[in-house]
């Protein structure tokens, strides 16, 4: 009686046919708040993954951007990311992957020489701007933009494919419900399903380190949330990824494992001098009352958040970052 009963649970067990993943920001330094072995715990996520796809008819695997924390990364954490990284593995480049955030400069980041490791073996990086026609993977067709692509997104001249599920990457900041009111050139999950929704049967999206899906017409987007708890303010975070069933087009957060008591809060009274000096600038910077330095956020990604919500052209914002770079701000 008990082997037919366990039967009837494998023969009841989906199998997904794809994960969706984001912002894994891998990193051979270890965040000032976290007290443990970062490269373990780094790998451990990695393998998780690795089992989460073998135990899903070794199902593709989709991040949404950062698959890097810093866009030159050292050798050593290329050859780790050769070893570790979960296969079969689709990926696009989000800022933080790219030098200076800029895509006319990839061809220097670390990501760039992963995908000319592997030349598409197991691993698909897909890098083009202006990527007009969908990236086929068996029973997908994926468009992937990379970070500061999506307003040279013609969208209306993208090919039929009603054989395939459609997937849009992006790696572009977008909000649950409602964006705050500093953040004025920002998406909420609302506006891309909107704008998209019609196109695609999902919308997989990077950057905010907060996971949330929502559902519209058909179209569901998924915003997975980083990976790694790397700051003080995710130590209750409950990092995840999402198992995607085509048939249904429907997703199931599956949670990565997760050790309690590996924050300090120590680094916050050495920290909030170093960045005084550094947010001055960004004050100087601002020219909206409404805009805010988020409370507890790195200078870095002050300057993120700052230029998501502002118009800053592309110049501007290659110097800034160049200067960012080069340890001059």
């Amino acid at each position: 009686m008990m082997e037919r009963t366990e039967i009837k649970k494998k023969r009841r067990k989906r199998i997904a046919d794809a994960i969706f993943v984001s912002d894994i920001h891998l990193t051979d330094s270890c965040p000032v708040s976290r007290t443990d072995d970062y490269i373990e715990t780094q790998r451990v996520k990695l393998a998780f993954l690795q089992k989460l796809s073998e135990k899903n008819n070794n199902c593709v695997i989709l991040n949404a951007g950062d698959l890097f924390h810093h866009w030159k990364a050292s050798p050593w954490l290329c050859l780790f990311t050769y070893q570790h990284l979960p296969r079969p593995f689709i990926t696009i480049p989000g800022q933080h992957d790219l030098p200076m955030h800029s895509l006319a400069e990839k061809e220097k980041s670390a990501l760039y020489l992963l995908k000319m490791i592997f030349n598409n073996g197991g691993v698909h990086v897909l890098m083009d701007s202006d990527q007009s026609n969908f990236f086929r993977y068996g029973d997908f067709a994926i468009i992937g933009k990379p970070y500061g692509t999506l307003d040279r997104f013609k969208v209306e001249a993208l090919p039929d494919e009603k054989e395939r599920r459609k997937i849009l990457i992006l790696h572009n900041l977008v909000w649950q419900n409602q964006s705050p009111s500093w953040s004025k050139g920002s998406f909420t999950d609302r506006d891309l399903l909107k704008k998209y929704g019609k196109y695609f049967d999902v919308i997989l999206t990077g950057d905010n380190h907060a996971g949330f899906v929502t559902e519209q017409d058909g179209c569901v987007l998924v915003n997975p949330g980083s990976m790694l708890r790397a700051t003080i303010d995710q130590e209750n975070y409950e990092p995840r990824c999402y198992l995607y069933y085509a048939q249904t087009n429907e997703v199931v957060p599956a949670y990565f494992p997760v050790k309690s008591g590996v924050h300090s809060r120590d680094h916050f009274d050495w920290k909030k001098e170093g960045d005084g000096r550094i947010s001055a600038y960004i004050e100087w910077m601002n020219r909206d009352r409404d805009w805010a330095i988020g409370g507890g956020l790195s200078f870095k990604r002050n300057l993120e958040l700052y230029f998501e919500s502002h118009q800053v052209s592309e110049k501007i914002r290659y110097l800034i970052w160049k200067h960012y770079e080069e340890g001059e701000l």
